[in-house]
């Protein structure tokens, strides 16, 4: 995983899951779109003796990279994930220069 990097995540309130539909598909792009998300940053966290990674992604419609806590726009705007079992489910895909997607999983 490195910066600018494209995932799309799984959904639970709306159902959606990834692997379930054609990313490639340029009619699925409406449905995709709420879930995906741009990596912008990722940074270990020392809590006393434990140390936390996080990992800061911004939804691919954000311009900003700076990304401000607003609680009402957690997993809307932006998501911190603290944990490893939550990057189950998610995709790597590349998407071109107009916004595309041209490529899923490792590339």
């Amino acid at each position: 995983m490195k910066q600018n990097e494209y995932f799309v995540f799984p959904n639970e309130k709306t159902g959606f899951n990834p692997k379930e539909i054609d990313l490639l598909n340029s009619d699925n792009y409406a449905l995709i779109s709420p879930n995906l998300f741009r990596v912008v940053r990722f940074s270990k966290v020392i809590y006393g003796n434990s140390a936390v990674k996080d990992y800061w992604f911004r939804h691919h419609f954000e311009t900003s990279s700076n990304v401000e806590k607003v609680k009402g726009l957690k997993d809307v705007s932006y998501k911190v994930i603290k944990s490893l079992p939550y990057f189950e489910g998610i995709i790597k895909v590349r998407v071109n220069h107009i916004g595309q997607i041209v490529g899923v999983g490792e590339y």
